[in-house]
């Protein structure tokens, strides 16, 4: 199947028939008593199981001789690993629609968990290279982690910056690597599709790069924001369709970021909030 979107030409295929309805966490949080107590044991296990396979897998990752291609891979079993011990059931589907030569994958963003969920879920050879802000102290301390599995981090809105940046993306696609970018850019606490930067979509017009579509769901749930009390409750990734910019393409990257918005939606799960709502 093929159709014009924003100008540029979406191709794929249906493979399955998916329910698109979000995940529902299981009732773990309750009144004071049993309940409480057992969501209190449950997150304590799974933030001393994410600082135990930090501290060994990312150890591996950093000391790893081998090209980055093998420390993704290290890292992938990590994510894996984590997930499956914390009883987090995670399904991908769509995995056979990803082209095979450099692309920009594009995620909805509800999450500290997207990262962990994309590594566990994506390919690792030739692998993907997440971006992002350079927004947290933390980011410190993981860098070198960071560092040798290929994350870009973008540097501080400038004109020049921007600039920078966007070289920076091209010549890591040029080397063959992946991309994965999350257009909305920062996490909000409210659900919703807020509105998407137009980078990525720059980036596809000026070097005719694919940009991939996929939608998350059950992140928001499994770990809300400014609580960091993990919730048992099932994921999914869903790689949905690849959009090849068009030779006749004459729309702007922003109407392109706009088309895409309204694509990844229902696979996300999550209604399209208006460019001109705030958040609290």
């Amino acid at each position: 199947m093929a159709m014009t979107a924003g100008g540029c030409k979406l191709t794929g295929t249906t493979t399955r028939t998916l329910t698109m309805t979000s995940p529902q966490p299981k009732p773990l949080i309750g009144p004071m008593g049993s309940t409480s107590r057992r969501h209190f044991v449950y997150s304590m296990y799974c933030w001393t199981l994410f600082c135990v396979i930090l501290l060994v897998f990312g150890a591996l990752i950093v000391l790893w001789p081998g090209p980055r291609a093998q420390r993704r891979r290290v890292a992938r079993c990590g994510a894996r690993l984590l997930f499956r011990s914390a009883c987090i059931p995670l399904r991908v589907d769509g995995l056979d629609r990803l082209p095979k030569h450099p692309h920009i994958l594009i995620a909805n963003h509800a999450s500290f968990l997207d990262a962990l969920i994309l590594t566990a879920a994506l390919p690792a050879s030739p692998g993907y290279a997440f971006v992002a802000r350079q927004e947290f102290r933390s980011q410190a301390l993981l860098w070198p982690i960071l560092r040798a599995v290929g994350t870009i981090i973008l540097r501080p809105h400038t004109d020049h910056a921007a600039h920078a940046n966007i070289e920076r993306l091209r010549e890591r696609l040029e080397e063959g690597d992946n991309l994965v970018i999350f257009p909305e850019g920062a996490i909000a606490r409210a659900p919703g599709l807020r509105p998407f930067h137009s980078g990525a979509f720059v980036i596809a017009a000026r070097h005719g790069v694919p940009i991939v579509l996929a939608g998350m769901r059950g992140a928001r749930q499994a770990l809300p924001l400014k609580t960091w009390q993990p919730v048992r409750t099932p994921l999914m990734v869903v790689v949905h369709a690849v959009w090849q910019p068009g030779d006749d393409h004459d729309g702007s990257p922003e109407d392109m970021a706009q088309a895409a918005r309204e694509a990844m939606a229902p696979l996300a799960g999550e209604d399209i909030v208006p460019s001109t709502c705030s958040e609290p």
